[in-house]
């Protein structure tokens, strides 16, 4: 008998959960057949809108058009009312848009968040217009960069990378991708993403008060100092140096090294000495660091998102450049770039020509402020520099004194800014090599100019030394044109990976955090952008 009870118990509870799987399906559907109900009756809405353009800045108006009439005109963020997963998904990707250094105000999250109020299709349409246009705006600043930043100092010409995403943000909804898709929007270089760890984690620091500073004092050494300095450089250099983190037990020479890795790291002698630079770069606070790299980022965001992969790159505060073959780095090589006053632009152009002991015409303006003054003091100033004057132009002759040295690298931007030999090659030794009024002395001049000819850095050597050897001006082609990005990020990974830093020498840094912030800066009043002489 019980065994009887118990088949029926649960021939019961099958039919039980039959009928209420019955009932949710039928609730399911119900809901679904409503949503789209009301999805269809808000695409006319949404049509209306973007027919009339009414409410709709110009700028958006043709994504938006070429968005919604891919899906109809139908509301991709709500149903019905309800803002659905992707919505969320979105609002969320915009909410966390500080792990790369923008402000989530910029994307009106407030507005985004509110309740509906009157729940009409129209209501719904506008929101749901308003959120994609939200989305469009974060992928291209994330993607691209702000254009108001690129275009914040005058000498910067890069050129932009402007995509319109609302067919591929349409597609992503479609094939239930948003996520993949958001993911894929900012640079995805080691670089950047080891700039947006960083960010982070200069962040907890910043949030937790701090690292505190030093007060100014003489030169001095780990070994020399009293216990409460050693306690904080202990303190302050374990937060940015994982090796030295992880010694539970530093000895003073533990210590000594690290301070030797810190000054690497910031561009300075790696001698142990704490001096006024070494000092003064302790006392960044990491509150600095924050707004630093979330500049540095903005910039990284202003190159191609897909990396050409052969081209030649000098980065300005590091005094470095680096060629690039074939996504391989083939040479690595100090320079010399332009002093705070005589800015090197940054810029995007093509390296087209090679010339062997170039002539260097001496801009006008050089000429009045610099050569006429020595002219009439010494009037064998010219004969002594291998100097002509002809039609009020003076022109500095081929050879060991001319100030582009023996090789030049002609370069296509506006700024007649170009890469060259030097004949003063002590130069190369220092740490800080802002010297010249803009142009850029590179220190491995020949392996640059024979993989510019040849796309091997001693595959052109012969060539042009014989070139060279014969005391006239010689104009070699390349092959094709090589990209020159030339660049300025103050923070950034060394060949080792290590994270650097470097000062802001022109004050770009200031001038685009400010802008970043909301606030106006004063622009630089100095020359900028024109290599006037190599020197």
């Amino acid at each position: 008998m019980s065994k009887i009870r118990g088949v029926r118990f649960w021939r019961n509870a099958v039919q039980l959960t039959a009928a209420i799987t019955l009932v949710l399906v039928g609730l399911a559907t119900a809901d679904r057949q409503r949503a789209h109900a009301q999805a269809v009756e808000t695409a006319g809405p949404i049509e209306a809108i973007l027919r009339s353009g009414e409410g709709v800045s110009p700028q958006d108006l043709g994504a938006l058009k070429q968005f919604y009439e891919a899906r109809k005109y139908r509301p991709a963020w709500f149903d019905g009312d309800n803002l659905n997963a992707d919505g969320a998904t979105a609002i969320a990707a915009m909410a966390a848009s500080s792990d790369d250094g923008l402000d989530p105000a910029n994307y009106e999250l407030v507005n985004l968040r509110k309740p509906l109020g009157e729940r009409e299709p129209d209501m719904i349409a506008r929101r749901d217009l308003f959120l994609t246009i939200q989305v469009l705006h974060y992928c291209a600043d994330v993607r691209n960069g702000r254009d108001e930043l690129l275009h914040l100092d005058p000498d910067v010409d890069l050129p932009r990378d402007d995509i319109n995403q609302a067919p591929a943000l349409s597609h992503a909804l479609l094939e239930r991708k948003l996520p993949e898709f958001l993911q894929a929007q900012p640079p995805q270089s080691a670089t950047y993403a080891a700039l947006k760890a960083a960010l982070e984690n200069y962040r907890v620091v910043a949030e937790k008060g701090d690292w505190g500073e030093l007060p100014p004092t003489s030169k001095f050494e780990a070994k020399d100092v009293d216990a409460e300095t050693l306690a904080f450089l202990q303190r302050r250099l374990k937060l940015e140096d994982p090796a030295f983190a992880s010694n539970p037990s530093p000895t003073v020479s533990d210590i000594n090294s690290a301070i030797r890795r810190f000054q690497i790291s910031n561009g300075l002698d790696g001698d142990g000495v704490v001096g006024r630079a070494t000092l003064a770069a302790l006392n960044v606070s990491a509150a600095t660091r924050v707004a630093q790299i979330g500049a540095n980022m903005e910039r990284l965001r202003w190159l191609p998102h897909t990396p050409e992969k052969s081209y030649v790159t000098v980065n300005v505060p590091n005094a470095t450049l680096v060629v690039v073959g074939n996504g391989v780095e083939l040479l690595s090589s100090r320079v010399i770039v332009g002093r705070p006053n005589d800015r090197t632009p940054i810029f995007r152009a093509m390296i087209t020509e090679v010339v062997a002991n170039p002539p260097w015409v001496v801009p006008k303006t050089i000429a009045r402020a610099e050569i006429l003054p020595k002219l009439r003091k010494n009037p064998s100033y010219l004969v002594d520099h291998q100097m002509i004057m002809a039609n009020g132009q003076i022109r500095q002759l081929p050879g060991p004194k001319n100030a582009l040295g023996f090789l030049k690298l002609n370069v296509s931007d506006r700024f007649a800014v170009y890469l060259h030999d030097t004949p003063s090659r002590t130069l190369f030794a220092r740490n800080e090599r802002f010297l010249s009024h803009g142009c850029i002395r590179v220190q491995q001049i020949v392996p640059l100019a024979s993989y510019a000819l040849t796309g091997d850095v001693t595959g052109g050597a012969e060539r042009l030394a014989a070139a060279i050897a014969t005391g006239q001006t010689v104009r070699l082609t390349l092959k094709a044109p090589i990209p020159l990005y030339v660049n300025y990020f103050t923070a950034f990974l060394s060949a080792d990976g290590s994270l650097q830093f470097r000062p802001d020498i022109y004050g770009r840094d200031a001038r685009l955090i400010a802008e970043m912030r909301g606030r106006s800066f004063a622009q630089a009043t100095s020359s900028t952008g024109v290599c006037r002489r190599p020197a």
